[in-house]
């Protein structure tokens, strides 16, 4: 079960890194990747200056997005 979980909010997380870029490169005019799949299914473990992964980044990512939908749901209740 716990697998199942770490699962869902890696590809929560690379959902919402997918969605920032597709904002970064409409507002701003940027070349990010547009392929949902490279953030999704990335299976680089190259880390950057902060010394974090593709699915750590999408791990963290995934479980503040996740605090986020409930911090909403919340509010509209």
């Amino acid at each position: 079960m716990g697998h199942l979980i770490q699962q869902l909010f890696f590809a929560l997380g690379g959902f919402t890194r997918w969605l920032y870029c597709m904002f970064m490169n409409v507002v701003f005019d940027k070349n990010y990747i547009k392929n949902i799949g490279y953030y999704l299914f990335e299976d680089d473990n190259e880390t950057d200056n902060s010394g974090m992964d593709s699915n750590k980044k999408n791990f963290v990512i995934g479980i503040f997005a996740f605090i986020f939908i409930i911090t909403m749901l919340q509010i509209n209740n």
